[in-house]
């Protein structure tokens, strides 16, 4: 605002304004500003106004992330993360395994730069989520839940690993809402895809789920995760980050710069506290699968690594023989990591148009 003496020489402090201001009015910096401090406080009400008499409990926001801990109808703690853009396409990770929530934050980058809003949430017995009988459809039914407490109508999926089997329970639990569903080098019932390895010390674990004996098999699942992580969290992150990828190929590790390498040790820790989620995980998706992929009606993209030892392409193929509208992409010279983590924009880009 300018001041000027007015052309009759009286009041030398009169003003002239720009034609269409008035007094007080923003500037575009201040408008902008004060719209994404309503879009934080709005998100922050939906965080407290959650459906379903669920109450929310313990925010904290650093600029557009969102960190929270729900309580769902039955009274069920999950844990939730939110990043990217807040008014972008909403689609929901399910983190691999072992991992938690915070592994959605590897993507926020490219969820910024594609319009999305990210949203991850511990599955039950990782990090604060109260542990639940094992099941994939459950994990499925939770997703709607944590929907409806954001105020999320209509979104996304995408599972990683051992997140890709919920993302496939997500797209049956309510396909009226979920209107694409990807999954990245996610694991299959894999004892039906490849002949197992008779040495796998899985198979005697998993016997016990045939046999009835789920409690036998998840106190075996956890006392292999303690004899696997417990030494491991106990170093420093670098050193506990090193040790994770040991046998990682290294052609494979592009992906997990300084950055990355300081998202996953938060992550591990925030996730392990127990080892009840991986121990769910491993009977849920490695004993008899309780959804049936043939029945998914909404647009499926596969997308799995030619090079991947851990969860192979034929995963991909088994499920792209019984998806009936799915899209199955072989990665050339990627391995585990690369599939799922050098991808985002790819991943991100397909299923925000498929939402809009």
């Amino acid at each position: 605002m300018s001041v000027a003496p007015s052309r009759g020489g009286a009041n030398p402090r009169s003003t002239t304004k720009p034609r269409g201001t008035r007094p007080g009015a923003l500037s575009d910096s201040q408008v902008s500003a004060r719209r994404d401090k309503l879009r934080r406080r709005r998100h922050y009400r939906a965080l407290e106004h959650v459906s379903n008499r669920s109450r929310r409990r313990r925010v904290r926001i650093y600029g557009w992330r969102v960190d929270a801990t729900l309580i769902l109808p039955d009274g069920r703690k999950v844990s939730v993360w939110e990043g990217g853009s807040p008014g972008g396409v909403p689609i929901v990770f399910h983190h691999g395994t072992p991992s938690g929530r915070l592994q959605a934050a590897l993507g926020a980058d490219a969820a910024v730069r594609q319009n999305v809003r990210i949203v991850s949430f511990n599955r039950p017995g990782y990090g604060e989520s109260t542990d639940t009988a094992p099941g994939l459809a459950s994990v499925g039914a939770d997703t709607m839940l944590v929907a409806d407490a954001l105020g999320i109508s209509e979104f996304a999926v995408l599972g990683a690993s051992g997140g890709g089997p919920y993302a496939l329970a997500t797209g049956l639990a309510d396909p009226g809402r979920v209107r694409a569903v990807g999954v990245a080098g996610g694991v299959g019932p894999w004892r039906l895809i490849t002949p197992p390895d008779p040495d796998d010390p899985d198979l005697p674990i998993l016997a016990l789920v045939d046999a009835g004996d789920v409690p036998g098999a998840l106190a075996g699942f956890r006392a292999q995760a303690r004899v696997a992580f417990e030494r491991m969290l106990a170093l420093p992150d670098e050193a506990m980050v090193d040790e994770f990828f040991r046998d990682a190929p290294t052609e494979d590790l592009s992906w997990l710069d300084q950055g990355a390498r300081r998202l996953w040790a938060a992550d591990a820790r925030d996730a392990l506290h127990t080892y009840d989620g991986y121990a769910r995980d491993n009977v849920s998706w490695g004993g008899p699968w309780d959804i049936d992929p043939a029945r998914i009606e909404v647009p499926t993209w596969l997308w799995y690594g030619e090079l991947d030892r851990m969860v192979p392409p034929e995963h991909g193929r088994w499920h792209a023989e019984r998806i009936p509208n799915s899209t199955l992409t072989i990665i050339p010279a990627a391995g585990h990591g690369g599939t799922i983590f050098a991808q985002w924009d790819d991943m991100l880009g397909v299923l925000r148009a498929a939402v809009r």
